[in-house]
Formats: structure tokens, C-alpha cells, sequence
């Protein structure tokens, strides 16, 4: 974290609450990028970034400096996100994992560029978290540490968690998604 961000969050822990706008200014794109990755609605989603930004505040004094403020307040918007997912009680598709398919075949499916729309519907049927860990490492290119982070995972486990919905997205599409 930049020690200017640190200075400023001592800032406003010492009652310099505007300076809080620095944060929304700077990190809503970023953390609207995510919420809105995951909700349909621009304006469902305009409202859990916001409530997410209250809860950062809320809890600034629990910030320790352990990650980058960007990535605190990502993971504060994605769990946020994924309550209020579960609350909406949306279905998901489920696929179980096939064991005999090579990674050749899986790779051949993503490399195909005429295929980009299956790829982007096909991931539009996974899971919230799912998508979000999709899309944080091959759309953001973040660090595996900061999506464990954001996540609430373990590091360790993100790579077969990738490789399994690689699978899963592989079979959505060479089996057709219907729900177009």
C-alpha cells in the first residue's frame, strides 16, 4: 500500500472524514467493475458499490495494511455482492467435472477466436464466484494472492479451482448453451 493512502487513512481515523472521498474517487471504477460483472442491474449494482464503500468506512480502523487498500475494499464489494446474490436465490447451471478430457481439447475450444461469444455466454451461466475468479485472473490479471484475498480462499486451491471451470466452460460450450 502507497504510504500516502496509509496517511490518509490515519487522516480520517482522526476525524478528517472527508478525506474519504480520495477512496470513492479513486477505487469505484474499479470496484463497480466487479459488482456490475456479477449484477444484471446498473442500478442493483451502483448500490452495492456504494454500500460497499460505507462498510469500508465503517470498518477503517480494521484496515491493516496486509493488502493494497484496492484489494480490501474489492474483496468488502465482492462479499457484499455474493450476500445479495444469494438472497435473490438465483439458479445456476452445474455441470459436474469431466476427468477424461485432455487439456489439448479444452485449450483448442478457448483458442478459437470465432468462439468468443460462447466463451462470454458460457460464463455468464457459472456461479458468482466462479465468474469472479474467471475474471479477476484472465480479464484483470490479478495475482493469485490478491484474488485469494478478495475471495476468502486459499491460494493453493485457486489453480485446480481454475482448472476445474475451464472444464466446465470447455463443456458448456462444445455441448451448446441453449439459454441464449
Amino acid at each position: 500500500m502507497q504510504t500516502d493512502e496509509k496517511k490518509l487513512i490515519a487522516r480520517i481515523l482522526d476525524g478528517h472524514v472527508e478525506d474519504f472521498g480520495y477512496f470513492l474517487e479513486r477505487y469505484s471504477p474499479e470496484v463497480f467493475a466487479i459488482v456490475a460483472r456479477l449484477v444484471p442491474l446498473q442500478e442493483d449494482a451502483e448500490e452495492l458499490v456504494q454500500d460497499a464503500f460505507v462498510r469500508a468506512f465503517d470498518r477503517l480502523e480494521t484496515f491493516a495494511g496486509r493488502s493494497s487498500f484496492s484489494t480490501w475494499i474489492c474483496r468488502i464489494a465482492y462479499t457484499s455482492t455474493i450476500s445479495w446474490l444469494r438472497k435473490q436465490r438465483i439458479k445456476y447451471l452445474s455441470i459436474d467435472d469431466q476427468p477424461h478430457l485432455s487439456d489439448t481439447e479444452v485449450d483448442e475450444v478457448f483458442d478459437d477466436e470465432t468462439r468468443i461469444d460462447d466463451l462470454r455466454h458460457a460464463i455468464s451461466l457459472l456461479k458468482p464466484e466462479e465468474q469472479m475468479l474467471i475474471t479477476l485472473y484472465y480479464y484483470d490479471n490479478r495475482p493469485l494472492s490478491d484474488i485469494a484475498y478478495i475471495l476468502d480462499a486459499e491460494t493453493s486451491a485457486l489453480a485446480t479451482r481454475l482448472h476445474r471451470i475451464r472444464r466446465k466452460l470447455y463443456l458448456l460450450i462444445k455441448n451448446g448453451t441453449d439459454h441464449k
